[in-house]
């Protein structure tokens, strides 16, 4: 009999941290996914008009 408690008491602990932990996981993967939506967007300095250069490519020896 203690046994099938055991696994009752297991069970009732299962149903709460797996639906939690796929919470967390789902979270994990949408900051993910919006950092490198978030990275591909930066291209860098935008057009720069003719003999202007970019600022930022500019090589200090």
């Amino acid at each position: 009999m203690a046994l099938l408690g055991g696994v009752g008491a297991a069970s009732a602990l299962a149903s709460f941290w797996v639906p939690a932990l796929a919470a967390v996981a789902y979270a994990v993967a949408y900051v993910v996914h919006r950092r490198r939506r978030t990275a591909a967007r930066d291209g860098g300095p935008g057009p720069v008009g003719p003999g202007v250069p970019a600022v930022g490519t500019e090589h200090r020896g």
